[in-house]
């Protein structure tokens, strides 16, 4: 848990080292990427800066994909162009950070993580090539950067109950609610599939005697067995054993296992499956409530409108904001670096779990001028 609190904190905070920045008159330096006002970020660094980052993100080297690899490198350069556009306003804004504030939030994971060890920290960050004081400029960093952010979109007004309507009635189309099914199940592995670490070979005695199991299991329920109970006892799923099976509200959009999730939507309410084979085992399914599908009213779909909304609003403050400082401090790229993209540059990872969901997880770096317009309104903190 501890190293993958530090990873975290890897993911939205960023380092700048003394070396990386240097004063400089109106020209660009020729050992410098990119000016900002009266700062340019070197070459050396900022190269560096990108090694580093690619290693934490799991990016392809240059060799490997040169398109990503260039992607990212633009998406480092514009965080560091956001960040000091932000730093270098901060005292106009009435915006600090206290080294107070800053040891506030490492106390925090170390009494939250690491039971107030700090050594346990030091040495979880030594791993990931980094030292407290490291972590403390991290911290400065991102929080000084949020508050330029929040005070920057302090007076974007609310969404008005007219924007609201006209938003709603404009896009109608994504407030339809698909039919969903509550379902709940237990599940019935192979024997030789239970233990993940098996290499032994499941043979079809084994998906006899599970399924044998399974029409036990569901011979039990009809009779008026307790599925808290039977889930319990039987279910090789863990996720929902303890749950009384219970998978929770699905939809028919390919989440579950094909098998699993047409059984699901060919039930009644309340009735019990026969065993359903999937690559998992056997299932013994229930529908226990049907939510039919329907659109949305305006009512319920009100707050989220106006979240949106002000989302939007923020975004295009801030990314009016940044625009009238890069004009009023002056931002010169290096020739070869003035085409800045935000794309995706991690893959999705899909595993299955044992209910027959399919998990995707997906990670995406953005820069934080650039994530205004795609995904956040808030100045992503980590680079990129």
């Amino acid at each position: 848990m501890a190293k993958r609190v530090v990873f975290a904190i890897l993911l939205f905070a960023l380092v700048f080292g003394a070396a990386s920045m240097a004063g400089c008159g109106d020209a660009l330096p020729g050992d410098a990427v990119v000016k900002i006002g009266s700062i340019a970020v070197k070459e050396d660094a900022f190269n560096q800066r990108v090694k580093d980052f690619a290693g934490q993100y799991g990016i392809a080297d240059k060799a490997t994909d040169p398109e990503a690899w260039s992607a990212f490198e633009a998406q480092v350069l514009e965080y560091l162009v956001t960040y000091n556009l932000a730093a270098q306003n901060a005292g106009k804004l009435d915006v600090s950070v206290t080294d107070e504030e800053v040891q506030a939030e490492v106390d925090a994971i170390l009494d939250g993580y690491y039971g107030g060890d700090q050594q346990a920290l030091v040495d979880d960050l030594a791993e990931a090539g980094l030292t407290l004081d490291k972590l403390k400029a991290n911290y400065k960093e991102s929080m000084l950067l949020q508050r330029v952010y929040e005070k920057v979109i302090e007076d974007v007004e609310e969404p008005t109950d007219a924007d609201i309507a006209a938003y709603y009635e404009e896009n109608k189309d994504a407030f339809q609610l698909e039919e969903t099914r509550t379902v709940r199940h237990i599940l019935i592995k192979p024997a030789n599939s239970v233990a993940d670490d098996t290499t032994s070979e499941i043979t079809d005695a084994d998906w006899a005697d599970a399924l044998t199991t399974a029409k036990k299991v569901r011979n039990l329920l009809i009779g008026g067995g307790d599925w808290t109970q039977l889930a319990a006892e039987y279910s090789d799923d863990t996720y929902s054993a303890s749950r009384g099976g219970d998978v929770g509200a699905i939809e028919e959009n390919g989440e579950m296992v094909p098998e699993f999730e047409d059984a699901a939507f060919s039930l009644k309410a309340h009735e019990i499956s026969e065993p359903v084979k999937s690559m998992f085992g056997y299932h013994v399914i229930q529908v226990t409530e049907i939510s039919e599908a329907r659109l949305e009213t305006l009512e319920e779909a009100r707050e989220s409108i106006s979240a949106q909304l002000l989302y939007e609003k923020q975004g295009e403050a801030w990314l009016k904001w940044l625009d009238s400082m890069k004009t009023e401090l002056g931002v010169t790229y290096r020739e070869d670096m003035q085409t800045t993209t935000t794309v995706s540059t991690e893959p999705t990872v899909t595993t299955n779990d044992s209910t027959g969901a399919t998990v995707e997880e997906e990670s995406t770096a953005t820069s934080a001028g650039q994530t205004i317009t795609t995904t956040d309104t808030t100045p992503t903190t980590a680079a990129p």
